[in-house]
């Protein structure tokens, strides 16, 4: 039953094109975001992150994500290794942003926790204030990381389909 399915799996990678695998993935993440954001995960993370760094990497994710799918579609059309070269050389921009979801995120705790620590140190507040600086700063501290972390990971999965797409 597994190498019949694993047989499967090699015929239709076979047969996919670039553009189609990408197109995939698009599809699977999409609806991954939609079913998180019906149980609200995305509004939340907009709605607390006081960084505003988890929105830029959605958006940069989106914007990223539709230049790969152009380069996906680009790369089924090509034959010449010299243009294969030069969308590689264009994708190297995909996997800096990439890399770099994760820096944002980072940058995004680093500042969250600023806001957690940032005056409710000082003794003069009550318990509740500090408390609620602390839920504030600790949110935008972990929702930013989690942006950065999951749509690196996403990006890098559509950049790893057009290196490999490239490859043929």
């Amino acid at each position: 039953m597994v190498n019949l399915l694993f047989n499967r799996f090699i015929l239709l990678n076979i047969y996919m094109t670039t553009f189609t695998k990408w197109f995939l993935l698009i599809a699977v993440t999409g609806t991954g975001l939609f079913f998180a954001e019906t149980q609200g995960a995305l509004s939340l993370i907009v709605k607390n992150d006081k960084s505003y760094l988890a929105i830029l990497i959605m958006v940069l994710f989106t914007i990223f994500s539709v230049r790969i799918g152009q380069l996906s579609f680009e790369s089924d059309l090509i034959k010449k290794d010299k243009d294969k070269d030069e969308l590689s050389r264009k994708a190297e921009l995909g996997w800096f942003t990439a890399e770099h979801f994760f820096s944002f995120g980072l940058l995004g705790t680093i500042i969250g926790l600023v806001l957690a620590t940032g005056g409710s140190l000082d003794g003069t507040k009550p318990v509740s204030e500090i408390v609620a600086g602390l839920k504030t700063g600790l949110n935008t501290a972990f929702y930013t990381t989690i942006c950065g972390i999951v749509f690196s990971i996403l990006l890098q999965l559509q950049l790893l389909v057009l290196k490999n797409g490239l490859k043929k």
